[in-house]
């Protein structure tokens, strides 16, 4: 129970239901400033927590978490910068911990699940759980997709078939103190809302100038740091008379930012590590590809590709029509071409 209006609308719906449930709220970091509005984890949402969890008249703890947090979500997060990767923080936090050591916690008390308020669609049968895109409004199944198998067998999703109304409907219905809570939208540790003052921090030295160059290594800038960008961005580089310039490349290695137009973002093809397969059967190594529609960034437009698993077990995905961009260090979620059904997903390591 982070403190908002999802996850206490799970816990009442899961009440009702006739489930015994038990409200858990994560201490993921300790704040050194006031939380900001569209933050989250500060104390006022650990109040908020506390506060549903006794209106729905069930038992509620505060976990410490911080050391799982920081070492599976936050370093992470800053190592993947500093190599030049956009990272997504919250993905990493679902495996490791809202689904991994919590989990592991839940089995202790002898819980049979772990429920969250992500709005996606998960359906446990015979041959193993099948999760699906939720709303499209409200769609949460790309954060969830990296999930193993194991984990979503013991995970229960009350709001799979909702949108953001209809969960504010329920709040209202079940008069839950949060019904008209915003949104939080903020990455929870990034403290005034600047990802590079945790980088400056914690990775100083990826903040080191270098060259700023284009596709033909022609030197036209300096930067002050490759964790000033990602790859697609166009907002912080030299101006040229033949118009924008968008990132289309870091080079870690030579602390370069290789720039081009915006065609020139586009790609074909990628490869993907720490794949996860969610439906194993559809895929094989040597096998021939497998038809998906492929979401490269969260929101993103799922395109059509073919997905292959190489003898090294890193995955390749070839699009049916260029995409626009692919960030290495993001994740990419695998479709079933004709329903919403998550094959899996990995992450993205190069794109071409």
């Amino acid at each position: 129970m982070s403190g908002g209006v999802d996850s206490a609308v799970a816990a009442g719906l899961l009440c009702e239901a006739g489930y015994e449930v038990i409200g858990v709220t994560m201490k993921m970091y300790s704040p050194t400033k006031a939380p900001h509005a569209k933050s989250c984890c500060g104390a006022d949402d650990f109040d908020d927590a506390r506060r549903s969890a006794a209106h729905l008249d069930i038992p509620h703890y505060v976990l410490n978490f911080e050391e799982t947090f920081r070492r599976n979500v936050i370093d992470r997060f800053a190592d993947a910068y500093a190599a030049g990767r956009t990272p997504n923080p919250c993905i990493a936090c679902n495996n490791f911990v809202k689904l991994g050591t919590l989990r592991e916690y839940a089995a202790r008390l002898g819980a049979q699940y772990v429920a969250t308020g992500h709005y996606a669609r998960l359906e446990q049968r015979a041959d193993g759980p099948h999760l699906y895109r939720g709303t499209r409004a409200k769609d949460q199944a790309y954060a969830l997709a990296q999930l193993s198998r194991a984990q979503l067998a013991t995970l229960l999703l009350p709001l799979g078939d909702f949108d953001k109304g209809t969960t504010r409907d329920h709040a209202r219905r079940l008069k839950l103190p949060v019904h008209d809570k915003a949104e939080s939208q903020d990455i929870c540790f990034v403290e005034g809302g600047d990802y590079r003052d945790v980088l400056r921090r914690l990775r100083p030295s990826a903040s080191r100038p270098g060259d700023i160059v284009t596709r033909a290594g022609q030197i036209v800038g300096r930067h002050g740091g490759i964790t000033n960008f990602t790859v697609g961005q166009r907002h912080g580089l030299p101006s040229t008379a033949t118009g924008p310039r968008y990132v289309t490349r870091i080079d870690a290695a030579n602390s370069t930012i290789v720039i081009g137009r915006e065609d020139e973002l586009f790609v074909t093809a990628l490869v993907g590590d720490e794949v996860n397969l969610i439906r194993p059967e559809r895929f094989g190594s040597g096998s021939a590809p497998t038809a998906v529609r492929a979401m490269v960034r969260y929101r993103s437009q799922p395109a059509p590709g073919t997905a292959a698993l190489r003898d090294d077990g890193s995955l390749e995905l070839k699009f049916a029509q260029p995409v626009r961009p692919a960030s290495p260090g993001q994740l990419v979620a695998l479709f079933e071409p004709d329903t919403d059904e998550v094959l899996g997903a990995a992450t993205i390591r190069e794109a071409f």
